[in-house]
């Protein structure tokens, strides 16, 4: 069974124009919360002054390269690691609320924060399958790097890219592991990784051909130079509806196609 793209986006767009408040509202306030993250854990690891020495020189004329070095002791780095996490339990709270927009339940701004309400759950379920991602890219960073640095040719670095096709297909294996968590909290998250993989069976490449359909808009954000960015922040909620719906639409062809037999009356 295929999952209908074009529906998908159809009715993406629909639960968007239905939602109240408006979902570019509710997407401009993460992008506004998670760049002051980024600025603050920028600052914190030394990388902002660096950037303002690079950028002023090169204002100059000059071409000058400045490593970023911490310059916060003591606290500076766990409060740089407690900002990373934040970002990431925003980015859960974004799926929660893309989730219930798609369902045309109450969704608000409000729900940016529920992932804090699930804090080890859902840092974990974001964590672990970046880990078993990572895990799979060995498969072309060990092999390629030995042959780089023993034939001194970089050439092996192109060569070895279909390697990095089962790193890829982990990637799209587990995307749903998210969604599967909010929708079964007593399932553990290895769990939930492991019922994602099941479910992408057979829509992978689906799923890949759902996400390259954006790639319009993304060229389009790119070329528009101010807007290009307001234009960004729509789409980002409406890829992520957009993938809601994948969930629900995968998850319920699975359901069915697992589903037990109905008992049939006794004549």
């Amino acid at each position: 069974m295929t999952v209908d793209r074009k529906e998908l986006k159809r009715q993406a767009k629909e639960a968007m124009r239905q939602a109240r408040p408006n979902p570019y509202w509710v997407a401009l306030l993460l992008t506004v919360i998670t760049a002051v993250l980024t600025v603050l854990g920028m600052h914190l690891s030394g990388s902002l002054a660096a950037y303002k020495t690079m950028i002023t020189a090169a204002v100059e004329g000059e071409l000058v390269y400045v490593p970023a070095t911490s310059q916060v002791g003591g606290l500076g780095r766990p409060l740089q690691l407690a900002l990373e996490i934040m970002g990431m339990e925003m980015t859960m709270g974004f799926i929660i609320y893309t989730l219930r927009v798609w369902r045309r339940q109450k969704a608000d701004a409000g729900d940016l924060f529920d992932g804090f309400g699930m804090f080890f759950r859902t840092l974990l379920i974001q964590i672990l399958p970046a880990l078993l991602v990572s895990l799979w890219s060995l498969l072309y960073v060990l092999p390629v790097s030995m042959l780089v640095v023993r034939t001194f040719n970089e050439m092996w670095l192109l060569f070895g890219l279909p390697l990095l096709i089962p790193m890829l297909m982990a990637m799209y294996a587990y995307r749903l592991a998210p969604f599967i968590m909010l929708d079964n909290p007593g399932l553990g998250c290895m769990k939930c990784v492991a019922l994602s993989r099941e479910m992408m069976r057979g829509h992978r490449w689906e799923l890949f051909k759902l996400e390259l359909s954006f790639l319009g808009w993304a060229l389009l954000c790119a070329v528009i130079p101010i807007a290009g960015l307001l234009l960004a922040i729509w789409v980002s909620v409406y890829i992520q509806v957009t993938l809601a719906g994948f969930y629900e639409a995968t998850a319920g062809q699975y359901a069915s196609y697992y589903a037990p037999p109905v008992d049939q009356p006794n004549e």
